[in-house]
Order: structure tokens, then C-alpha cells, then sequence
């Protein structure tokens, strides 16, 4: 309750600098307003407060607990098997993130590119980059369930409850019993 309205300042904190450099334009193609590839200030801190920071705090998350989990060890050599395994797999997770961010926002990246070094944008560019964005959230949404055991858990228990599961003894169709 309390730290919604702190992120939506901040998010709305974040984004208006560009907004005061008059880095934002209408498109009429799109009907919705939105940074021109040609202002390289504001696609630069769109970049890094879009992309730039939420890598940063998912890091900085992953290494904390990382370094959570060494200091909890008490019996040392199936402590250090336990706390490699842990490593590896927050590890593994990190280049996962990462990889997924990056991939999804390449085609974004490279349309940039190509508007800057042409100098027209390519009339689709947006669109193009936004369909990096939602894609993303898409699959770290989905990952996200399925790489936490917690939440797997949880949305496994869920799916299968509202599974009718037929009983062994269960009546045939056409079968009516019979009173002997």
C-alpha cells in the first residue's frame, strides 16, 4: 500500500526530463506521443532509466542474496556443496535476466541505430520498439514463476485444485446400478 504510490513518483520522477527538453513529440502515424530518435539526450536517459536501472537493481538484488546465503552456512563442506549450488543457480539466473532484456531490446536498438545514421525514421520504428517491451515483460513475467520454487509452488497448488480428478470406482455412462 505504501510503496505503490512511492514508485509511481519515482517512475513519474524518472521519465519527465525528457519531457522538459521538448524530447518528446506527437506521432501522428501512432496517435500517441513519445521521444523522437532524433533528440540523442532523451533516448539516452530513456535508455538508462528503462533499461539501465532495472539491470542495475536486479543485480544488486541477486548479489545480496547471494551474499545472504554464504553467511548462513554452519556445517562447512556440505555448507560450501550447498552454497555453490545456490551461487550457480542466482548465477544463472542474472545471465537469464540479462539475456532476455537484451535480446528483446535489440530490434529497438537497432532501429535507433539506423534512424540516426539515415536520418529519416523508418515509419514502423516505434512500433517495433515497443513490441521489444512487451515481449520482455511477457517473458521475465512467465520466468519469473517458473525459476522461484516459492511462486512455482504456489501457482502449481493453484492449477491443480481446480482440477476435477475422476475417482477409480467411478460410474460408466449408460450404467445405472442395480438393488439385489
Amino acid at each position: 500500500m505504501i510503496i505503490t504510490p512511492i514508485l509511481l513518483v519515482g517512475a513519474g520522477v524518472l521519465l519527465c526530463p525528457p519531457l522538459i527538453w521538448n524530447g518528446i513529440i506527437y506521432l501522428p502515424n501512432d496517435y500517441v506521443c513519445f521521444i523522437s530518435f532524433t533528440n540523442i539526450r532523451a533516448i539516452l536517459w530513456m535508455v538508462f532509466t528503462c533499461y539501465g536501472l532495472p539491470l542495475n537493481y536486479l543485480s544488486v538484488i541477486y548479489i545480496r542474496i547471494t551474499l545472504f546465503l554464504r553467511q548462513q552456512s554452519n556445517d562447512i563442506e556440505l555448507a560450501i556443496k550447498r552454497r555453490q549450488k545456490r551461487d550457480l543457480i542466482a548465477i544463472q539466473r542474472i545471465f537469464i535476466n540479462f539475456g532476455i532484456l537484451i535480446i528483446t531490446g535489440l530490434p529497438g536498438v537497432v532501429v535507433i541505430i539506423m534512424s540516426l545514421i539515415n536520418g529519416v525514421e523508418y515509419p514502423l520504428s516505434h512500433r517495433i520498439l515497443w513490441i521489444g517491451v512487451e515481449v520482455s515483460l511477457l517473458i521475465l513475467s512467465i520466468q519469473m514463476v517458473f525459476m522461484t520454487p516459492q511462486l512455482k509452488n504456489i501457482v502449481m497448488k493453484r492449477w491443480q485444485q481446480n482440477r476435477v480428478i475422476p475417482i477409480d470406482g467411478s460410474i460408466q455412462m449408460g450404467s445405472i446400478p442395480t438393488a439385489q
